[in-house]
């Protein structure tokens, strides 16, 4: 039986041998240490790792979108005294015994809105990118004022004030008068602003997180799902800073209306005729479209899931001011018949028309967030904006409150101009400032 034994292993030996070396490549016949082990022989060099990223610098993730709701404040326009109340003895002129109701400083407070981002990286070593953006502001903005007046005795008188061209003195177009005419005033004034840029980006330095730590082999660094009360992120931490560069795009579009409701009471002596009516109307309209290159810097700073990141960038270029000036007044007696002539009272044939130039303007922006990362793709934050518009044109910027009364509009029409030819029409431009709270979110994938 021991022979037989041995024999019987001598020839499976022999038959798993010539199998081995038909289905079981020849192995090399010297290992080179080099291949196997590392230079300082440590130990044995793990096969290189799959460079899966951070979160945070999207690595793998190649294109990014946001969207964020945001509540601005947009600096005011400045108006001149547009609606006043008085006395009989001062007739709503300004001066002693008159209060004015309208004007000053158009505050138009928090103004909600938007703002949409999404961009692409062109390399996957995210060094190179580009990306387009758009905000606006709740177009467009509506402001409404009216002020009545019931003529009846003992109320106080609704006018309009002006500066006389001739007499150099204040004066003022009646509304409201005890007895004579019954009417109202109402101004509506309108904003919207809204603009987009594109930009090209390009990645100055970066440090820390895992687009250094899987280069060194480091397998603690990726997302980790944020299992067992953890936050996904352990041992992550970095920032880069990006040059960016492009174009930008801002419109500014503004008006202001004021009308003139005039109903002659009955008991008007002459030369007013009882029951007619008197609508006046003044306009003005601006608009703003600037065209522009710009420069910045953006950088992040991120620890775990936390994020900082800030930009700041100025734009040069052409803004296109123009400004649009109407009146017109509607006359009707008390049988209905009408009639309409040019020219309001702020707004009259000195001064209507239509009037554009281009001024150079500087454009500086600044953005501040803070966020929180909650998966590898998706992260919300909180910030700050804040912009500047140099050679901007507002719609109060632009009324002339001097006012030559031989220009204003009869019946007959417009009388023969005597003395200086006011208003006049002259470009005022001034600053834009708008500033205010981003909330958002950005989704990369």
């Amino acid at each position: 039986m021991r022979m037989e034994f041995w024999v019987a292993a001598i020839l499976f030996v022999n038959a798993a041998s010539a199998w081995s070396q038909e289905i079981i490549p020849a192995l090399p016949p010297v290992i080179q240490a080099s291949t196997y082990f590392q230079q300082d022989g440590v130990g044995p060099q793990p096969a290189p790792l799959e460079n899966i990223g951070s979160a945070h610098s999207g690595n793998g993730n190649r294109w990014w979108g946001s969207s964020e709701a945001l509540l601005w404040a947009v600096s005011n326009d400045h108006l001149p005294p547009l609606v006043t109340t008085g006395t009989t003895t001062s007739l709503g002129a300004l001066g002693p015994g008159t209060t004015t109701i309208y004007g000053g400083n158009q505050n138009s407070g928090l103004r909600p809105g938007g703002r949409f981002t999404a961009g692409y990286w062109l390399d996957p070593e995210q060094t190179r990118g580009v990306e387009a953006s758009f905000f606006f502001l709740d177009g467009p903005f509506t402001d409404n004022f009216t002020a009545n007046s019931s003529g009846l005795a003992g109320t106080s008188v609704l006018a309009r004030p002006y500066t006389n061209a001739i007499t150099e003195l204040p004066d003022s177009q009646l509304v409201g008068f005890p007895g004579v005419t019954s009417g109202s005033v109402h101004v509506g004034s309108r904003s919207q602003f809204f603009g987009g840029q594109v930009n090209g980006l390009w990645n100055l330095c970066r440090s820390g997180g895992c687009d250094s730590c899987c280069d060194s082999g480091c397998t603690n660094c990726s997302w980790t799902g944020g299992g067992n009360g953890q936050n996904g992120f352990s041992n992550q931490s970095g920032y880069r800073v990006d040059m960016i560069g492009g174009l930008m795009y801002l419109n500014l579009n503004e008006g202001l209306t004021i009308t003139e409701n005039i109903t002659v009471l009955p008991t008007a002596p002459p030369p007013f005729v009882p029951d007619s009516t008197i609508l006046v109307t003044d306009s003005f309209q601006t608009s703003n479209n600037f065209y522009g290159g710009q420069l910045g810097l953006r950088a992040e700073r991120y620890s775990g899931a936390w994020f900082t990141n800030v930009s700041g960038q100025v734009a040069l270029g052409d803004t296109h001011q123009q400004v649009t000036i109407n009146g017109a007044t509607v006359f009707t007696d008390p049988g209905g018949a009408s009639i309409q002539q040019p020219g309001g009272l702020l707004a009259l044939p000195t001064n209507m028309g239509t009037y554009d130039r281009n001024r150079f303007s500087v454009v500086p922006q600044a953005t501040f967030n803070v966020g929180r990362q909650l998966t590898r793709n998706l992260r919300v934050y909180v910030g700050y904006t804040m912009l500047y518009w140099s050679n901007v044109v507002r719609p109060g910027d632009q009324i002339d409150p001097v006012v030559n009364p031989t220009q204003l509009p009869t019946p007959a029409g417009p009388g023969v101009l005597v003395g200086p030819a006011r208003p006049a029409f002259r470009f005022h431009e001034t600053s834009l400032w708008a500033q205010g709270l981003n909330v958002g979110m950005e989704f990369r994938y």
